[in-house]
């Protein structure tokens, strides 16, 4: 039987379905439109993200703090557009900068990794605000927010080329395919878990780091979730938009396991997202990273599973296109 929703629940659902509108209405345009538009909704999303991913440790730092946490942030999740103009133009005339350099894909530097660790480690040495729990969280978040939103920038960016030379009359929509299946796997269970969830849910799944959550909420968004996200992964290959050239399903040589595998691993990473996310709120007797999105949170609250499944498909993208050796 279903659950009753009480004053408090339907206000937070009231409050969810608004802010996700206005969210969607500045979202939808910069994802199909791309190229700047994407960049400069992505680096907004960076800005704010760092300043709360800062202050979820509800400790006072300096200012050297705030800026070398949004050095190693920025630099890190733009890293693939840097290292990838600049070969992309070694030895050429004239600078072209592209949005989409050849050698588009996840990339991190381990010598700004290591300068970065080396900078944190050297400010607590003479900073007595700052201690071990401090380096590593500002580090470790600060790495994973970073890769996270690289990924959602080389999801949308990785596929212009093919879809922008194939003369299709869609291109925006052909360019954005694989981008939209993570975002659908990744929205899908988020909503089928909440629905089920609030309606259906009984059993506590773990209460210490998600107290909402239940295991009724889990199966029903892993399994609705990866089923629609699935449906529209074959739907949008059956008229000629294949999530990558790699994993067109409809051909000869058909590579439908990727798909059918990121149909339904995405929703189970994502899980993994949310809990993580929410493990390290609960770590810090937080309940939200931020409040700017109202009952949504923070921007990391938002962000939290998009960044483990963004990151998990670009990999299988890369996996895709050239097998383990990308390991």
């Amino acid at each position: 039987m279903p659950n009753a929703l009480d004053e408090k629940k339907k206000a937070s659902l009231a409050s969810r379905l608004i802010v996700a509108a206005i969210l969607i209405a500045i979202f939808v345009p910069c994802l199909f439109l791309g190229g700047y538009f994407w960049l400069v909704f992505v680096s907004a999303a960076l800005i704010i993200g760092t300043y709360e991913l800062i202050h979820c440790t509800k400790r006072e730092y300096g200012w050297w703090v705030y800026l070398i946490t949004y050095i190693f942030v920025l630099v890190n999740a733009y890293w693939f557009l840097l290292k990838g103009n600049y070969e992309a133009n070694l030895g050429e005339g004239a600078f072209v900068f592209t949005l989409n350099p050849p050698s588009s894909g996840l990339s991190v530097s381990i010598m700004v990794i290591a300068l970065d660790l080396f900078a944190y480690f050297a400010l607590a040495m003479f900073d007595k605000k700052i201690n071990a729990d401090d380096v590593f969280y500002l580090f470790g978040m600060g790495l994973l927010f970073a890769l996270g939103m690289q990924a959602m920038m080389v999801a949308r960016f990785l596929p212009h080329d093919y879809f922008s030379e194939s003369g299709a009359v869609f291109d925006y929509y052909g360019s954005a395919v694989f981008f939209i299946f993570v975002a659908m796997a990744t929205i899908f269970n988020d909503t089928f878990a909440y629905f089920v969830g609030i309606f259906f849910g009984k059993h506590k799944m773990i209460p210490a780091v998600s107290p909402n959550k239940t295991w009724e909420g889990f199966f029903g968004g892993w399994l609705l979730g990866g089923g629609f996200t699935l449906g529209f992964a074959l739907l949008t290959d059956y008229f000629g938009y294949p999530l990558l050239p790699t994993m067109v399903i409809f051909a000869p040589e058909s590579r439908w396991y990727f798909v059918v595998l990121l149909s339904f691993l995405l929703p189970l990473v994502g899980n993994l997202g949310d809990l993580s996310f929410s493990y390290i709120k609960r770590h810090f007797g937080t309940k939200d990273f931020g409040t700017i999105l109202r009952a949504h949170g923070g921007i990391l609250d938002r962000v939290d599973s998009f960044s483990f499944t963004m990151i998990f498909a670009c990999l299988v993208a890369a996996i895709s296109a050239s097998g383990w050796a990308i390991l």
